[in-house]
């Protein structure tokens, strides 16, 4: 037995929470309104998946947008689905990747397919305008080398600051170093892919795009009012409206050949 929600439903009451914001907060709702939001609470479903379930889109990138986006050659368009239900070995939505070429995305459907259920209303992806911004991000701390770990141990407890909070990006990026889960074997070791070749970075689906227990460090200037505001939806901070249960999810990809399927890891993110 499952527990699903229509997708349709999920879509529909967002727009209209999004509306909302602008009326008075003890304005009722209408009774159109409260039907459609108890359209949205789980129900039971004994198998909401026997045919083949149409995929989720989560991101689309152009190379011209990303700097080092990691494109094949011949290609600059960069997109990310998933499957909206979490059944999988790894207990995580299946991720697909592919690349193209922009100028061959000509046939646009007006209405792609979509799963009329999802396991989750936090799988579908609120739609929102990426707006790419080149940092420069530092190793996690347990990719760090012995000695400059103890260094930084040594300059946290000195401050009382985080490391991780300065030098690790939080949010949803391309790139960069990732973190590897501590659990791992050789905690400094990336995943590998299955011909043996270290795996890098590809995309990293984050928590809120910064932290809010570091007065906004990571905040882009440009997104101060909408932050400080705390009537906001969705959230300046979180506009994706994705939750992985308090998880990061990172997609790596093999630099040995963009054939070779991608490999994902989750990550509980601390400081």
């Amino acid at each position: 037995m499952y527990e699903v929600v229509e997708l349709e439903a999920v879509r529909a009451r967002h727009h209209l929470t999004v509306a909302r914001w602008s009326r008075p907060d003890d304005e009722p709702r209408t009774p159109e309104e409260q039907s459609l939001f108890d359209r949205c609470k789980p129900k039971a479903s004994d198998s909401p998946y026997t045919d083949p379930v149409p995929l989720l889109p989560v991101a689309q990138l152009y190379a011209r947008d990303v700097p080092g986006l990691p494109v094949p050659n011949g290609t600059d368009l960069l997109q990310i689905l998933w499957c909206p239900f979490m059944d999988h070995d790894d207990d995580i939505p299946a991720i697909h990747v592919r690349w193209r070429r922009a100028d061959q995305v000509t046939a646009l459907l007006s209405s792609p397919p979509e799963p009329p259920v999802i396991e989750l209303e936090d799988y579908w992806p609120a739609p929102c305008v990426l707006h790419p911004e080149q940092v420069t991000e530092y190793p996690a701390p347990t990719q760090l080398p012995a000695e400059l770990r103890r260094r930084v141990d040594a300059w946290q407890e000195e401050t009382g600051l985080h490391y991780t909070q300065f030098a690790v990006a939080p949010g949803w990026k391309t790139g960069g170093w990732g973190v590897v889960p501590s659990d791992f074997a050789d905690a400094a070791d990336p995943p590998r892919c299955g011909c043996g070749t270290a795996m890098e970075p590809l995309f990293t689906l984050g928590l809120s795009e910064w932290n809010e227990d570091d007065e906004g460090g990571w905040r882009p200037l440009e997104d101060t009012a909408a932050a400080d505001d705390q009537n906001g939806y969705p959230p300046a901070g979180d506009p994706t409206l994705i939750n992985l249960g308090g998880e990061e999810l990172q997609i790596y990809y093999c630099p040995q050949s963009y054939e070779h399927p991608p490999v994902t890891v989750r990550v509980y993110r601390t400081l």
